[in-house]
């Protein structure tokens, strides 16, 4: 008797199933021919072609809720969210529902950034069970456009929790929550899953830029840096022998080679998003390997308050810087800036500065005239263009100083025109030029010359370095320096050749 009840049972199920079939191929043949052949050419991605055809199918069938579905996906593969919307909306609210139209309103509604009834029809689709994964991935991407990070990362999780094979996007996207909420450090260690996950998918690739550039962002913030360096050069006129002799006999050496060693310490804090101050410290020493009078040895301090806004940093630099020559003091200046750096857009900045800065020479001049202590005002403005994803830049920077000195010989009004390039040869290799044209009138009659001094002075940089281990680098440098003067003492060429490694940690 149960056997047979069975088999009646099996029977019963059976007949069902085939009945459904016959009802689904019915309904099929049912099909209006033009919706069937909209439907056909969304099918084959012709969108364009689909669009007019489904319009015209809704027309002929304003109930049917499958035209209105697929009028809906085709506009949303048009991306025309706005004119999606409504046709999907009637595809889940008219009978028959289509509840695969849910997903697509839901994303929609996110598209457009209509959050509040994206969350309505979310609420719907988690009531009916429907695709529970991808409504638990769209429900986290409303939140996180909702400022709701913390709700937002446990609805990322519950979806891949749901479906394995979204772990990578789901991974993704909580490591782009946890940027939005500024945990740079939790979205680094996310994005390095979402690289584990499939190392050679496009969702890795990006995850990688992102952590590239969340560790160049914690290596520019940490609060203390230090760098020293070393390195040999050859200097052909250390004394600044004019170009013309016969105006200074009796030089027997004018070049020589030295050792420079500096050094560098930096430490930076960030008080809020508005506010922040940097103190720094530099040394500086060039041993002579004969001409041991033109020994130099120099200490500068400097403390920087900042102001942050949302795209532009205004800066405050404070300094002193303590020169000794010959192992005795020979330079005081302390120096006040203001600099303004602006971001036109993601590849031009804009500056302008403005800085002060007094010169007490401690040696006494040969005579009162030649006295150079003083005060010097200054300000200028640059340009700055970015390329090779920021790697490399352009800048162009103009500037002008007064100096007015104790000693009348040294009063001048200078301006200052400098060109820089770098440029990323390759991943670790980089080439810098620079050329600045720096003429300088002196505003007194020289009481040695009889003359109003007038001098244009020309520098010429090239710096090729090679880094060996993160920032740290073997520098090649050759610098050329020529002073054309209508004073003939004045005037003079210098060729500075040099080779170093500097560290960085």
């Amino acid at each position: 008797m149960r056997g047979k009840i069975r088999i009646n049972f099996f029977l019963i199920i059976l007949a069902a199933s085939l009945f459904s079939v016959y009802l689904y191929a019915q309904e099929e043949k049912k099909l209006n021919p033009t919706l069937e052949k909209g439907i056909g050419q969304y099918k084959h991605e012709n969108y364009d072609e689909a669009l007019v055809t489904l319009k015209k199918a809704k027309a002929e069938e304003l109930s049917s809720t499958l035209a209105a579905y697929y009028l809906g996906l085709t506009y949303k593969q048009l991306q025309q969210y706005k004119d999606a919307v409504p046709p999907l909306r009637e595809a889940v609210t008219n009978l028959p529902k289509i509840k695969g139209a849910l997903i697509e309103l839901i994303d929609c509604l996110y598209q457009l950034g209509k959050l509040d009834e994206a969350k309505k029809w979310i609420g719907e689709a988690e009531r009916e069970g429907i695709r529970p994964a991808q409504v638990a991935f769209l429900k986290g991407l409303v939140l996180v456009k909702d400022n709701n990070v913390p709700e937002a990362i446990d609805s990322f999780k519950n979806a891949k929790s749901l479906d394995q094979s979204m772990t990578q996007a789901a991974n993704y996207q909580i490591g782009m929550a946890d940027l939005k909420a500024n945990k740079l450090e939790d979205a680094r260690k996310v994005f390095k899953e979402v690289v584990l996950v499939d190392p050679s998918s496009n969702m890795a690739n990006y995850a990688n830029a992102y952590i590239g550039a969340l560790e160049s962002r914690a290596e520019a913030e940490k609060p203390f840096r230090f760098s020293a360096g070393v390195a040999w050069q050859y200097d052909d006129n250390v004394v600044l022998q004019p170009a013309n002799t016969t105006l200074a006999t009796g030089i027997t050496d004018k070049a020589d080679a030295r050792e420079v060693y500096t050094a560098q310490a930096e430490y930076n804090k960030r008080f809020n998003d508005l506010l922040g101050i940097k103190g720094q410290y530099f040394f500086y020493y060039g041993k002579e390997n004969n001409l041991g009078f033109y020994d130099m040895l120099s200490n500068t301090f400097a403390i920087q308050p900042s102001i942050y806004y949302k795209n532009s940093l205004l800066t405050f630099p404070l300094g002193w810087s303590l020169t000794n020559v010959n192992d005795k003091f020979y330079l005081s200046s302390p120096s006040a800036a203001a600099v303004y750096n602006v971001m036109i857009n993601n590849t031009n900045m804009f500056q302008a500065f403005l800085r002060y800065q007094n010169y007490d020479y401690i040696w006494l001049p040969i005579i009162p005239q030649e006295d150079r202590s003083g005060n010097e005002l200054g300000g200028g403005l640059g340009w700055y263009w970015f390329f090779a994803k920021n790697k490399g830049f352009v800048n162009l920077k103009y500037g002008a100083n007064r100096d007015w000195t104790n000693g009348n010989n040294w009063n001048y009004v200078g301006n200052r025109i400098t060109a820089t390039v770098l440029i990323p040869l390759m991943n670790k290799l980089n080439w810098t030029v620079s050329g600045d044209f720096f003429p300088q009138n002196f505003t007194r009659s020289n009481s040695i010359f009889g003359v109003y001094r007038k001098d244009q002075v020309y520098t010429l940089s090239t710096l090729v370095a090679y880094k060996v281990y993160k920032d740290s680098e073997i520098q090649a440098q050759y610098t050329f320096v020529k002073d054309d003067s209508n004073v003939g003492v004045y005037s003079y060429n210098r060729n500075i050749t040099s080779i170093g490694v500097e560290i960085k940690f």
